[in-house]
């Protein structure tokens, strides 16, 4: 009888090591793809930078009804603060828009009002001048920082093999609920990002439409970004940059915006 308690015993030992090989085993995979898709978000967040310099181009926002709005935008970046001045053609700048500590600090000064304004928690989810682009959308704040990855599968999309990712946000107090990222898997160029919202239902889609270069470097210069419930598409698109431009540094400071 002692033979047989014994053998018994031995069995549910051997059955408690299998079953906390494969936990342990499991939680280790789990890990590691919550790693690669945290690593996959760090060289998004490299591409997506501006690249330093003056960036000149244009914001168009055009309605169902095929009208448009054309807005022109300079962005003067130098390193981990820029600043966009947007200009309506017809009645000069309407905004300047600074973001600093990479995107994390967002100022802007409104012309028609003369007022600054520290757009802080839900503030930074308003439109500018009535577009698609939400403030956040501009401030290229690192996704790796600011939501948690998960690799949920491999689709085609635009022809190219990408990796489809979920990032649910860490503040949970945004206007986004989670979003879906396609990256390219050759070279982690991000091609579309889906927007949800609270209710966790897709309301905008942003495409990468262009990709430029600049040291090597690639970045984009054409965002296309669709408003689904209201069928409007706003295009952003920087179609020069101007090198080694010397960038006084007090137009980073948000005091001197209405100057």
């Amino acid at each position: 009888m002692k033979n047989v308690h014994s053998v018994f015993l031995a069995i549910l030992i051997g059955i408690s090591i299998i079953f906390f090989l494969h936990g342990h085993i499991a939680a280790k995979d789990e890990r590691e793809i919550e790693l690669t898709a945290q690593e996959i978000l760090a060289r998004v967040d490299r591409i997506m930078e501006y690249p330093d310099g003056i960036l000149k181009g244009y914001m168009m926002h055009i309605t169902p009804d095929g009208s448009s709005q054309k807005l022109r935008i300079t962005g003067y970046i130098n390193k981990n603060q820029f600043l966009f001045d947007i200009i309506k053609p017809a009645r000069g700048s309407m905004q300047k828009v600074l973001y600093r500590i990479g995107g994390e600090d967002l100022w802007v000064y409104d012309m028609a009002a003369r007022a600054l304004f520290h757009k802080m928690g839900i503030d930074k989810f308003d439109d500018i001048l009535a577009t698609n682009f939400f403030y956040v959308d501009l401030s290229n704040a690192d996704l790796q920082s600011n939501y948690v990855a998960r690799i949920d599968g491999s689709v085609i999309l635009k022809n190219q093999d990408c990796y489809k990712l979920t990032l649910d946000p860490i503040d949970k107090t945004g206007v986004y609920g989670k979003l879906t990222l396609y990256v390219i898997k050759q070279n982690y160029i991000p091609l579309r990002i889906d927007y949800h919202d609270q209710d966790k239902v897709i309301f905008k889609t942003l495409s990468i439409a262009k990709i430029g270069q600049k040291d090597s470097k690639s970045f984009p210069v054409r965002y296309d970004m669709l408003n689904i419930k209201k069928g409007t598409m706003t295009v952003l698109e920087f179609t020069s940059i101007e090198d080694g431009a010397t960038i006084n540094a007090e137009i980073f400071r948000p005091e001197k915006l209405g100057d």
